[in-house]
């Protein structure tokens, strides 16, 4: 009985020993592995993010993006090789809204050839002068018909969601009324000045959202708005220019006198003494008389298509009617 009962303390001990050191290696794993994330994260945090593309290899993105936009092309990438077969260098030249731009060098890879041409291209394209955008704004300043339709193009080129107004009547004292626009563009809000309709409120209120783009050298917008030169321009013009108005002038009806056959016809006005025809310069002819009309046995034979009508001094004039 004592040995029995020797050994199930003795099992018992054994189970309870198992049962601490398992527990006793599963902290330490727990602690190893938080140490370990520990480290990780300390050496992670030394070392910084993880590095960056170097910017030599973007300019093609950078090309990319900007022609879509701008032009709604790609662009087009042609290489060229020379030297020897064995040590080649390459030379690049792409095409960008039909405008071609090359490589400053040569290069022993064609990816870098593309890359520098790339951004020959990127940085001519970008590029605006001041002189451009004072242009851009004199020329929205000018007149702001186009500036909804302008802004719209922006949008479209830029993928940026489409401009949303909103007008309110801010004078009702008669007969003066005055709108307002607010445009909701990109996430913000722009008020335009006050107008008599509701049409220029909104072009208004697009006008601001313009100037504030300009603002920021934006080569697109600054692009859009220059390509309406020649339309503001004649709008301006055409507002400054009163339409020139010419007159309908009328003249008297005119009758015809036969001189023997139908063909042989003179015009002749009904009333000789009219100060019109003596205004107008016309040269009036009288009927003649009857010693030099057909005789009357060829009148009475042609009645069917002459028709009488009393001459001056009393004398018989016939004058034919279709003509």
């Amino acid at each position: 009985m004592a040995g029995t009962v020797t050994a199930t303390a003795t099992t018992a001990t054994t189970e309870v020993g198992t049962t601490v050191t398992a527990a006793t290696s599963e902290m330490e794993a727990t602690a190893t592995a938080a140490t370990s994330e520990l480290e990780a994260t300390a050496t992670a945090a030394a070392i910084g993010p993880p590095s960056a593309i170097p910017d030599k290899y973007m300019h093609k993105n950078r090309l990319q993006s900007f022609a879509e936009r701008t032009y709604k092309k790609t662009p087009i990438y042609k290489v060229e090789s020379e030297g020897q077969s064995h040590q080649p260098k390459f030379t690049c030249t792409v095409e960008v809204g039909d405008q071609q731009f090359s490589s400053t060098g040569s290069f022993s890879r064609k990816k870098e050839a593309e890359q520098d041409a790339a951004r020959v291209a990127y940085e001519i394209l970008t590029t605006v002068s001041e002189s451009d955008v004072k242009e851009a704004f004199e020329l929205i300043d000018q007149d702001a018909v186009f500036c909804k339709s302008i802004l719209i193009e922006f949008a479209v080129k830029t993928k940026t969601t489409l401009p949303s107004y909103s007008v309110v009547c801010v004078c009702l004292k008669k007969p003066l009324t005055l709108f307002a626009a607010i445009v909701v563009f990109d996430g913000n809000a722009y008020h335009g000045e006050s107008a008599p309709n509701k049409k220029d409120a909104e072009q208004n209120a697009a006008r601001v959202v313009i100037k504030s783009i300009l603002a920021k050298h934006d080569t697109c917008m600054v692009r859009i708005v220059r390509s309406k030169k020649q339309l503001i321009t004649a709008v301006r013009s055409s507002g400054n220019t009163p339409a020139t108005f010419t007159p309908i002038q009328f003249t008297r009806p005119v009758s015809y006198a036969a001189y023997g056959r139908p063909d042989d016809t003179t015009p002749v006005l009904p009333n000789e003494s009219s100060s019109l025809a003596v205004q107008r310069g016309i040269n009036v002819v009288p009927a003649v008389g009857t010693s030099v009309n057909p005789s009357s046995a060829n009148v009475s034979r042609s009645k069917k298509r002459k028709g009488r009508v009393e001459g001056a001094g009393g004398n018989d004039t016939w004058v034919a009617k279709g003509h």
